[in-house]
């Protein structure tokens, strides 16, 4: 007994609360001005196809409703806030069903692209040509404008008879709306230079919506809708709203409006011309002031004009998109574009992308700024900004926000000065310091060399020749003979340090005259082979050369001999006795690889990665205990890389090593 008075208990109250549900007011809100779905007619009330079916439903479905029609971002924020039970007009869209819970749907209509007439379109890749405007919240660009990359250098609108104006006018090129929508603006409008190009893109299904979990009211408004389509008066409503009024039936409406009109007109003059004859007498006594505040209003205006057009900075206003609406007679000086060109144009498409960083984070922070109620205070960028000619201008600018009463960003002034000739003298200044640090890097080089390296093989050729003058008579002809070896091994190396030192201190001083020309490989081998020879004679190390006598190259014939002298003598360097040496060419397309290896005592990956940087320091001792600076290596480089050429080194610890280098063949 008691379980069943338990259950009737239940329903009773759901019962009462459908009821209740049914029978209260529901806050309707939507488009202000998107006809046919959604707008407010020449008496002030709300119409159109969406409010038709609701009002419908509501005498169905026994429950009041109070529409609140406004703009459409306003719209959307009140739904989301609960200021509204239900939205109309509204485009289904995955985002959107996030946050509320969609009817079945109403209508389906299918986007166009509306285009100015004199614009060629061939296909849809025609549309990355041309400049976008974009509806402000609108589902076209989460579902086509960004994943087709459309969705940059765009006009923003907050309407779509905003939108089609600005087309009309010239200032941007298409947009992608609604085909009846779009119809009936350019059908008010008589518009003459939009027409719709290519196919329907899209399809779009038209809703009523509530706000997410309210089931009960979503249920409600489902079983009206597919009421109205079982008894067929949702066609009708459709085919109403699809169809445009005949001129003749509007013409006579016109005509009795203008008659009603003319009633009132004459009515109101009488009244008017009794009141303006009151007025008179104050206007009279006004206008005197009134001229005067416009003299001086115009020579204020006229100083203003004055300063601007003569001004050699830019003076320039943004408007909360960041579209540009007045600048200065100095931009077509500085940057040779004419107003015409950039005005109504953002103030990105004229940056590079890191400007374009610059100015979003500037932006990020003052709205943080503006969400604590701080005001935030100019601030100066350094940006470069294209000109005319496909060239680049750096400017220093001073933006400033403009905040309206309500403390909401209007727009942007400021004033951008030509820095060019600064940025210049900056750059010349950085590349002076790097100047200046690797000459210091090179007199350490050339002190370092002459206090050690130069130095050493004196002292050595010193101390054996003095020990031969003092002892000749002692010594056998075998002792006396590798002192003298050891003596002349020291000299050329000497000499080939000595002469290393003096061309790389006339190359870092630019006094090295680079001649190239076409000449054969071999015989120039050959000779460094010749004079490399006593040194390799004196370890014992065997020269092999691969003669290639139809292998030409272009090069510069000293550098060249510089190059391989210095190579093929690291070689014997590090070369143990009875080692062997060789020396390859091999043409390779259009250039020739010459190698000098070895097989010494190779080196480490660390020692490899260091071999050519001059601040390194990286000498090693030879296998002989022979001395060396580093710098033939170093000299190397800077002459193959002169002639268009590259060198590396293929080595293994205590397996040899490999120097390559590359030269052009033209």
């Amino acid at each position: 007994m008691v379980k069943s008075i338990y259950l009737v208990f239940i329903v009773f109250a759901i019962l009462f609360q459908t009821s209740n549900i049914q029978a209260q007011e529901f806050v309707v809100g939507g488009d202000h001005d998107y006809t046919p779905f959604t707008f407010i007619d020449k008496t002030g009330k709300p119409s159109g196809l969406d409010i038709e079916v609701l009002e419908a439903i509501s005498v169905s479905s026994d429950f009041k409703i109070n529409f609140q029609l406004s703009r459409w971002d306003i719209a959307l924020a009140n739904i989301q806030s609960g200021k509204t039970d239900i939205i109309t007009g509204i485009i289904f869209s995955e985002d959107r069903a996030k946050f509320l819970d969609f009817t079945i749907p109403i209508h389906t209509e299918y986007y166009s692209i509306f285009i100015r007439k004199n614009l060629p379109f061939k296909n849809l890749s025609s549309l990355y040509d041309y400049k976008p405007v974009v509806l402000d919240k609108d589902v076209s660009i989460e579902k086509y404008l960004v994943p087709l990359g459309l969705f940059n250098n765009y006009i923003l609108a907050k309407s779509l008879p905003e939108a089609l104006s600005v087309i009309e006018l010239g200032l941007a090129d298409y947009v992608l709306a609604p085909n009846l929508l779009g119809l009936n603006v350019i059908a008010i409008n008589k518009y003459q230079n939009i027409a719709i190009k290519g196919p329907s893109v899209l399809p779009s299904i038209y809703c009523m919506a509530v706000k997410k979990g309210n089931t009960q009211l979503l249920d409600i408004l489902n079983d009206g809708i597919l009421e109205l389509r079982r008894t067929g008066k949702l066609t009708k409503i459709q085919e109403k709203w699809k169809v445009y009024e005949k001129d003749d039936f509007k013409y006579k409406r016109i005509v009795n409006i203008i008659g009603f009109i003319f009633i009132v007109v004459i009515i109101l003059l009488i009244l008017v011309f009794i009141w303006v004859w009151l007025l008179r007498l104050q206007i009279k006594n006004k206008t005197a002031s009134l001229n005067l505040k416009n003299k001086e209003l115009q020579k204020s205006e006229e100083k203003f004009r004055i300063i601007t057009e003569n001004s050699s900075d830019i003076i320039w206003h943004l408007d909360s998109n960041l579209l540009l609406t007045y600048i200065s007679d100095a931009d077509e000086r500085i940057r040779g574009f004419k107003k015409e060109d950039v005005i109504g144009k953002s103030a990105f498409s004229i940056l590079k992308p890191e400007g374009i960083e610059i100015l979003k984070e500037a932006n990020k922070k003052r709205l943080a700024n503006l969400s604590k109620g701080i005001l935030s205070p100019p601030v100066i960028y350094e940006l470069e900004q294209l000109c005319k000619d496909g060239t680049w201008v750096w400017v220093e600018t001073t933006a400033t926000a403009h905040y309206d009463q309500d403390g909401r960003i209007t727009g942007y002034h400021g004033v951008s000065r030509d820095i060019s000739k600064r940025k210049k003298a900056e750059q010349l200044l950085k590349e002076r310091e790097s100047q200046l640090r690797e000459l210091n890097s090179t007199k350490d080089k050339l002190f370092s060399i002459i206090a050690h390296d130069l130095r050493s093989p004196f002292n050595t050729i010193l101390g054996l020749s003095e020990l031969l003058i003092e002892n000749s008579k002692d010594f056998e002809v075998a002792k006396s003979e590798e002192y003298l070896r050891i003596i002349n091994s020291s000299a050329q190396n000497t000499l080939t340090l000595l002469d290393n030192l003096l061309n790389w201190a006339r190359a870092q001083t630019g006094k090295i005259i680079y001649k190239p020309e076409k000449v054969k490989l071999s015989p120039i081998v050959t000779e460094i082979l010749d004079i490399s020879n006593s040194s390799a004679k004196i370890k014992n190390i065997s020269l092999n050369y691969t003669q290639t006598d139809n292998i030409e190259v272009y090069a510069d014939i000293n550098m060249l001999k510089t190059v391989l002298r210095n190579l093929i003598s690291n070689a014997i360097k590090f070369t143990y006795p009875d080692g062997e040496i060789a020396i390859t060419a091999v043409q390779n397309q259009n250039k020739v690889e010459i190698s000098v290896s070895d097989n010494g005592v190779g080196m480490s990956k660390e020692t490899q990665g260091n071999l050519f940087c001059i601040d390194m320091n990286i000498t090693t001792t030879g296998t002989a205990a022979e001395k060396g600076s580093g710098l033939g290596l170093i000299l190397c480089k800077e002459f193959i890389e002169k002639q268009g050429g590259k060198i590396w080194v293929k080595s293994e610890l205590g397996k040899g090593s490999a120097f390559i280098f590359s030269l052009p063949l033209r």
